[in-house]
């Protein structure tokens, strides 16, 4: 990273990208999307930085679930069902698009609201190798990230010298609210 980067708290960011892409690909239930639109309201470049660690950390975190799963299936069952918003049919339903659709479930599933950690975990059932999930990943993942990163992004430019910097993190925090709350309601 530059010294531009390091001077402007490029570390902490990058730090927080990373863990926060390995927790939510394991066991941590809120979305890098999160940091990653923060990120963006006022750098679309680091933004896209932060997409790429995230799908990093990602990839790290798929993998564990996936070699978890192969060791202890039932115990790691156990310990997604206790995740806010993950209930028995959504683990069932990430196994069937992985079944139906191979690894463009992980796609469709970035989409649709199913956790990506629910397609790692299920991924060696379905019959998919680590090389296949950790491929899938970066093309699910990082299509995601980047999408929501340039849209925040640019909602937030041209919003800013409208309403202010302060009302476009407003804005953003209700709409991050506001989605969680549908989602776990």
């Amino acid at each position: 990273m530059n010294p531009a980067w390091r001077a402007r708290g490029g570390w902490l960011v990058a730090v927080t990208a990373l863990a926060w892409g390995f927790a939510e690909a394991t066991l941590f239930f809120i979305v890098p999307d999160v940091f990653i639109t923060w990120v963006a309201l006022r750098s679309r470049r680091r933004a896209l930085v932060c997409c790429a660690l995230v799908v990093a950390a990602a990839m790290l975190g798929g993998a564990l679930m996936y070699v978890w799963s192969l060791h202890d299936p039932a115990a790691q069952r156990a310990m997604l069902l206790k995740v806010p918003a993950i209930d028995a049919g959504l683990i069932d339903r990430a196994h069937a698009e992985l079944q139906r659709w191979g690894g463009f479930g992980l796609v469709l599933g970035g989409f649709s609201g199913v956790p990506y950690k629910l397609y790692a975990a299920q991924a060696a059932a379905a019959g998919l190798s680590p090389p296949v999930l950790l491929a899938w990943t970066v093309l699910a993942r990082g299509l995601r990230f980047v999408l929501v990163a340039l849209l925040a992004n640019g909602v937030a430019t041209w919003l800013r010298p409208r309403v202010g910097g302060r009302l476009v993190a407003g804005i953003w925090l209700l709409a991050w609210v506001t989605m969680y709350a549908f989602y776990w309601s």
